[in-house]
């Protein structure tokens, strides 16, 4: 009975609207202006790109996340690296000291630096080439060229933990052999952290093959070998520390970001273990396990600056004023 009323009362309230309304016309409308809808969209797609308009507008709502939860006092040390304004070395600095003593271990973060200095001495090589085509043989290279060539040479003795006496002077053969040094350190390092490494077996080969030969100008293959897997192993590096960005990386690793531990608890660590070789530490901040030799430790390690109280354990490169030169990477 329910039902057949429904029925009834639905015919007649049709039969009453169709007096003032036409629901059929209304509906084919509705299905109109749909498909209509399906074009605009379609149309907007060819000049507009809305996946990357989402992303921004996505991006946009984490960086006001991240800036709520500063205001709010919420975040932690790891949530510090994603801060779309934070310094890659401040992020590296406020990780926790077990992950910082892990990164300088990684071979990974071995790999990236040797790449990057790889891919800068490939790209020098390749401007003496040119500054001597442009002013002709047996004149001497102009200042910048000299410095990117001495920084390059400390830079190495930096990452490789080892003395180095000056550089030699900058000719091109010097260039060629240093860049072979760089190609041959950066096809282990890529062996270590378990990468492929035929690209840079044969770069290698090339590099010594032209040092051999005394022609640099053999050397044509850095922005199609070096460059790529230099920057592949920085975006992995970037990751395995959370970072933000990989711009300013391998300087902040230069430059001893992973090795302050000048205010750091290191009660868990062993003191004696030689992989601590190189990081800083200090009498006054740096909390070593109970019952640890201070005498002990001091006279494994040099003094940064007289009466500074802060030290590098173990021995430093030599030839290199700046802080942070006992980089281990």
């Amino acid at each position: 009975m329910a039902d057949e009323w429904l029925a009834r009362e639905h015919g007649e309230f049709h039969l009453g609207l169709a007096r003032f309304l036409d629901p059929d016309a209304g509906l084919s409308e509705v299905r109109e202006q749909a498909g209509g809808h399906e074009d605009v969209v379609r149309g907007l797609g060819l000049v507009l790109d809305v996946e990357g308009g989402l992303a921004s507008i996505l991006h946009a709502e984490d960086a006001v996340d991240a800036v709520d939860a500063v205001d709010s006092g919420t975040t932690d040390p790891g949530d510090r690296a994603w801060m779309p304004d934070a310094d890659v070395a401040e992020v590296l600095r406020a990780l926790p000291a077990q992950q910082r003593l892990a990164a300088r271990k990684d071979p990974v973060i071995a790999a990236c630096v040797s790449g990057e200095l790889l891919v800068r001495a490939l790209e020098l090589l390749d401007d003496l080439v040119r500054e001597e085509k442009r002013t002709g043989t047996g004149e001497a290279f102009p200042g910048p060229y000299v410095q990117r060539f001495a920084d390059l040479a400390r830079d190495y003795a930096r990452a490789r933990r080892f003395a180095l006496a000056e550089p030699p002077a900058l000719t091109l053969p010097a260039a060629l052999n240093l860049a072979a040094v760089f190609a041959r350190t950066f096809e282990h390092d890529l062996g270590a952290a378990r990468r492929p490494r035929d690209d840079a077996h044969a770069l290698t080969d090339t590099l010594d093959a032209a040092a051999r030969a005394r022609d640099p100008e053999r050397v044509r293959a850095y922005d199609l070998i070096a460059r790529p897997l230099a920057d592949g192993l920085a975006r992995e590096a970037r990751r395995r520390l959370h970072l933000p960005t990989t711009d300013g990386l391998v300087a902040a690793l230069l430059d001893g970001t992973l090795d302050d531990f000048t205010d750091a608890d290191l009660t868990g660590v062993n003191p004696n273990d030689p992989a601590l070789n190189g990081i800083q530490w200090s009498e006054t901040g740096t909390r070593w396990p109970p019952g640890t030799d201070i005498d002990a430790l001091r006279n494994r390690s040099e003094e940064t600056s007289p009466y500074s109280r802060v030290y590098v354990l173990g021995r430093r490169p030599k030839g290199n004023s700046r802080a942070g030169a006992g980089v281990r990477v």
